[in-house]
């Protein structure tokens, strides 16, 4: 029998909250509100992770000062080091260093979501789009896996610390990273919402209910799903840097096929097209993930033979059936009313009260 560490198990469960709102709310955008099908989700977030991986090893120590050690090969040792003395010793380093990976790894994910929306949704159906992205996801990993000098190959990349390791105590970094990670998923939040219900995101559910209609208004089509596909990729590739941060490593084994089934269930769970339903699947999903861990250690201890990770995926299966049969607008469905117009028209007719005429 483990003991359970309440005040931990809660930080973990809202640091994996804040990182997976990145993740649900920017295929929300794009498959929920525009009706874009991205089965390459992982490739963007990817990106953030492999991001962090580069500047950690290359630009932290310049921040600092210092000349940048080779991360592989016989210097992983000096390289983990001298990362981890930086980080504790020099916080101002880790945060520039931290804003600068935020800010790299949504331009890379970002125009490489344009790029390849823009040119495929011009040439074929949005499901082909679809299928490079699924393709592309898996090339890419295996290209980064195969490069020796990016992050380590097989090996991949360690000591990746969040920015409050300066702090020394772990319980206090941790709670202090994980609000950071729920502050940026507050704000990508509050950002979606204000996108959703601006005349573009309008237009966007528009081209998802109809695209000819859409179309014969004049609409934009191709560009106007290349830039919430950049919205979208840019926002992932941020939750792929606090994922890298949070496991403190960085490895082309997380960001398999199933990372981008994950973050599926999320959405569809919560509520394809609605933004708060994102944040639901994303909290349910963590919730679940913890659980999951948390009993496969204990059986682990207890000697059971049963290997209870996988058990998780044989979940997400159900509860995509179960939601596709039973609930396909997911536990919190998407509003039909986008605009406060109607409740203007509503007041608008309503009788003068007695008191105001006289």
């Amino acid at each position: 029998m483990i003991n359970i560490d309440i005040g931990a198990t809660a930080i973990a469960i809202l640091t994996l909250f804040g990182i997976y709102s990145l993740m649900a709310i920017s295929l929300n955008l794009e498959y929920g509100i525009a009706g874009v099908p991205n089965f390459g989700q992982a490739l963007f977030v990817s990106i953030g992770a492999y991001t962090a991986g580069i500047t950690y090893t290359r630009v932290l120590p310049l921040l600092a000062g210092l000349d940048s050690v080779h991360p592989c090969g016989p210097t992983m040792g000096q390289a983990l080091q001298l990362r981890s003395e930086i980080m504790a010793t020099q916080p101002a380093a880790g945060f520039i260093n931290l804003a600068l990976t935020l800010l790299i790894a949504a331009v890379l994910s970002g125009a490489l979501g344009f790029i390849v929306s823009y040119v495929t949704l011009r040439l074929k159906e949005e499901w082909f789009l679809a299928l490079v992205l699924l393709v592309g996801g898996e090339t890419v990993r295996i290209v980064v896996r195969g490069a020796d000098d990016l992050i380590c190959s097989h090996n991949g990349i360690s000591a990746v610390a969040q920015p409050f390791y300066f702090l020394g105590d772990a319980r206090s970094s941790s709670l202090m990273f994980m609000i950071l990670c729920v502050a940026l998923a507050l704000i990508a939040y509050a950002y979606s919402q204000r996108l959703t219900r601006s005349p573009f995101g309008r237009m966007l559910k528009a081209l998802r209910e109809n695209e000819a209609a859409t179309r014969g208004l004049g609409k934009g089509i191709s560009l106007a799903r290349a830039q919430i596909m950049l919205i979208g990729s840019a926002i992932a590739a941020l939750g792929g840097v606090l994922f890298a941060l949070n496991t403190g490593f960085v490895n082309t084994n997380d960001f398999v096929v199933n990372l981008t089934l994950d973050i599926w269930v999320m959405v569809v769970l919560g509520g394809i097209g609605n933004n708060r339903g994102a944040l639901l699947g994303a909290a349910l999903i963590a919730i679940l993930d913890r659980f999951t861990q948390v009993a496969a250690i204990t059986l682990n201890m207890s000697g059971s033979e049963i290997e209870f990770n996988y058990v998780r995926f044989i979940a997400f299966g159900i509860i995509l059936l179960l939601m596709l049969r039973y609930r396909p607008g997911g536990l919190l469905p998407e509003s039909p009313l986008t605009t406060n117009a109607h409740e203007v028209l509503r007041r608008a007719r309503e009788p003068e009260p007695l008191s105001k005429r006289a």
